[in-house]
């Protein structure tokens, strides 16, 4: 004997299927950078930058120890709000270390000042 199955109305099943893909799907990196800034604020955003995202760790690089001690103490704050946005799973830890930017706008900024 076969189970014949009530048919659901494409409206009812889409909204499931949409979350689901969207929390296996891979953040991108302007995606991160994005929820980065709106979490941290716009000056934060400027002396720090989301770098990975491996296995459930977040490794954010920070321009100066003022910085990494500054954010270190909105780490909670900044992880749940990460989980929020990101989804429940995606992110399980956040991991500062002090770096480098490496993108043009950073030298772009470099050449202002020397102008």
């Amino acid at each position: 004997m076969s189970k014949t199955r009530t048919p659901h109305a494409l409206q009812q099943i889409l909204p499931g299927v949409l979350e689901g893909m969207r929390s296996t799907a891979r953040p991108s990196q302007e995606g991160i950078e994005s929820i980065w800034k709106r979490l941290v604020g716009e000056e934060a955003a400027q002396h720090s930058w989301p770098q990975r995202l491996i296995q459930g760790k977040l490794l954010v690089e920070v321009e100066n120890s003022g910085w990494m001690y500054t954010l270190s103490l909105r780490k909670m704050q900044l992880l749940q709000g990460l989980i929020e946005l990101l989804g429940a799973g995606r992110v399980k830890a956040l991991v500062f270390r002090i770096g480098e930017r490496k993108d043009a706008q950073r030298e772009d900024k470099k050449g202002e000042k020397g102008a």
